[in-house]
């Protein structure tokens, strides 16, 4: 039995658009660039303040902790929502992706494989990669993907690094400057990380968009027929 090809176009057309979930996702990651900037912005400053190179005025100190703190609970607010809409945006991204026979990928399984230890290492960005390279992206163009996905990795790494490192303050006072280096590279790193994503999901979303227009041209033609 053969298949009713715009019959078929109409069913994938009738899935959700994923251009609002990619709209939210990448507003979320314009405002974290926004957060990171400035929180790097803000040791840059505490940094060349230190008095002797090592210490910091009270005045400073004070000043950078009301800020910062400021600056953490922003940062934390917006991770949450922009990971909220990114997994929303893979998810139904995959899921047409499926529809159209070009991915085996099972969209629930790509949000999880997010909250799995180890396996959150590798497995995400085997979801993006293919997916990116199912919806017909050049893999020339794959190191864009492996570059934001390790700027993503390190970028965490390398914050959760610095955190920790804050509660040696006390005992070791001359530590702060490599602290507030340490929150530099951190910030600068997810702005990067931020910038490559973004980078990501245009192109994917632009890819989707095509297929998308071709399913419209799909149908158009057998409308066209129908009616003559």
């Amino acid at each position: 039995m053969g298949v009713c090809v715009p019959c078929h176009a109409r069913q994938l057309q009738s899935l959700p658009h994923t251009t609002g979930r990619a709209k939210w996702t990448l507003g979320g990651l314009y405002t974290g660039v926004a957060v990171a900037a400035l929180t790097g912005l803000l040791h840059v400053w505490l940094y060349l303040g230190l008095e002797g190179g090592f210490t910091p005025s009270q005045e400073n100190a004070e000043t950078f902790d009301a800020l910062n703190a400021q600056l953490v609970l922003a940062s934390s607010i917006v991770s949450i929502v922009t990971a909220i809409s990114f997994l929303r945006w893979q998810y139904l991204s995959v899921k047409v992706a499926r529809a159209t026979g070009v991915s085996t990928e099972e969209p629930r399984w790509a949000m999880v494989v997010w909250f799995i230890p180890i396996y959150n290492l590798v497995k995400p960005y085997a979801v993006m990669r293919d997916l990116w390279l199912n919806l017909g992206g050049a893999p020339a163009r794959k190191v864009l993907l492996l570059g934001w996905w390790a700027a993503w990795l390190i970028s965490n790494g390398t914050s959760n690094a610095s955190a920790s490192m804050f509660n040696m303050i006390e005992s070791i006072p001359k530590i702060i400057p490599v602290l507030l280096i340490a929150g530099m590279i951190a910030e600068a790193l997810n702005v990067l990380a931020a910038v490559l994503c973004i980078r990501v999901i245009k192109d994917i979303e632009s890819m989707l968009v095509s297929r998308r227009a071709g399913l419209d041209a799909i149908i158009a033609r057998a409308d066209a027929r129908t009616s003559a």
